[in-house]
């Protein structure tokens, strides 16, 4: 991802250092506080030192408050091809994930900038737009931040929620199911299309690749089912998979202190729609779909659940659903079965470090 950093086009085009910080700030907190609940916010960003929320009407009936941080970094989290709206709407998606994987209802989200001098100001505004539209999806209003001037675009946010019982990556027992929602492997295949393709004669259907690298673009953190896996009280750990499905099963085998058996064959990879686009056949540009859902970042919920056959009926009627293994002793480790054989997992993932 380049920042945009061409001439002034017909003199209307401007760049950040000749609005100054205030001017910046104005153009920010006007789109954030034009949709903001003045029910829940009564004093919104930019508007004092502070800002306020009335914390009886955000919470309703719910007891616990979480909180989350998260930061998106130009040269570390933006892949070739994102747009400025499409950062934004990753800034405020990974905070909203961490909150769906608590079962949390989010309401409110600050969001710090770090913005290269000579940025135009119609990139700013298109993040800014990115990020507001992601926040009001969920029903969550920015309520504030802070501008820096920095070496490349950096975005770090802060989303807060209330859960009426916080689901945690501690609590998985043996022989839970092991579930997770949606599909997998949609944000790796379209890293994939960016990394692997782009220098080659491989040729992928127009279709295809825009469906993917939307799902790598524009994630959509699943708020409603986390919120409706907390509250049936039948799920017993829960986790996001933007790090990737092996990694993500390895912390909750850390925190539950077991291991799991998963069966490759129920692993739902890729979206239907990616499935039948253009009759699309992975195998035609070698990728396999087992390290697509392992080891790509795709904003679903990997969660744990002791539940007897009808409660998982009627769970999966309103939640898109996989039950993908089981929980097993820790000693066990964490493998793939498929049929009779069994084959340990490599636990990679995305790590910055």
């Amino acid at each position: 991802m380049r920042m945009p950093n061409k001439p002034l086009s017909k003199g209307k085009e401007r760049f950040i250092e000749q609005l100054g910080e205030r001017g910046l700030i104005e153009i920010i907190v006007n789109k954030f506080n034009a949709n903001a609940n003045r029910r829940i916010v009564t004093v919104g960003a930019g508007e004092d030192d502070c800002a306020v929320i009335d914390i009886d009407s955000a919470r309703g009936e719910r007891k616990y408050l979480v909180v989350t941080t998260d930061t998106v970094q130009e040269s570390t989290h933006l892949p070739e091809g994102i747009s400025p709206f499409q950062i934004g709407w990753t800034a405020a998606a990974v905070n909203l994930s961490d909150v769906a994987a608590m079962g949390a209802r989010p309401f409110a989200f600050t969001v710090a900038m770090g913005i290269p001098e000579h940025t135009e100001t119609s990139f700013v505004k298109e993040v800014v737009e990115g990020i507001e539209k992601c926040a009001s999806a969920y029903h969550t209003a920015v309520v504030g931040g802070d501008i820096t001037r920095s070496k490349e675009l950096i975005l770090t946010g802060t989303c807060l929620g209330f859960a009426d019982r916080p689901v945690r990556r501690a609590g998985a027992r043996v022989d839970d199911l092991v579930c997770v929602t949606g599909s997998l492997g949609n944000a790796a295949l379209g890293m994939n299309l960016i990394k692997r393709f782009r220098d080659t004669e491989i040729k992928v259907p127009v279709k295809v690749e825009e469906i993917a690298k939307k799902a790598l673009f524009q994630p959509l953190p699943r708020i409603r089912e986390g919120i409706a896996l907390a509250d049936s009280g039948l799920v017993t750990s829960m986790i996001d998979i933007s790090d990737g499905l092996a990694i993500s099963l390895a912390e909750l085998a850390k925190s539950s202190g077991v291991g799991f058996e998963i069966y490759e064959d129920k692993v739902p990879v890729l979206s239907e729609e990616l499935r039948t686009a253009e009759a699309f056949d992975l195998s035609s540009i070698g990728v396999e779909r087992r390290a697509l859902a392992s080891y790509g970042g795709d904003y679903e919920l990997l969660f744990t659940i002791n539940i007897d056959a009808n409660g998982l009926e009627r769970m999966s009627e309103t939640i898109e659903m996989s039950v993908i293994g089981k929980v097993t002793p820790h000693e066990a480790g964490i493998y793939f079965k498929k049929g009779e054989e069994k084959e340990k997992i490599e636990l990679v993932g995305y790590q910055h470090f």
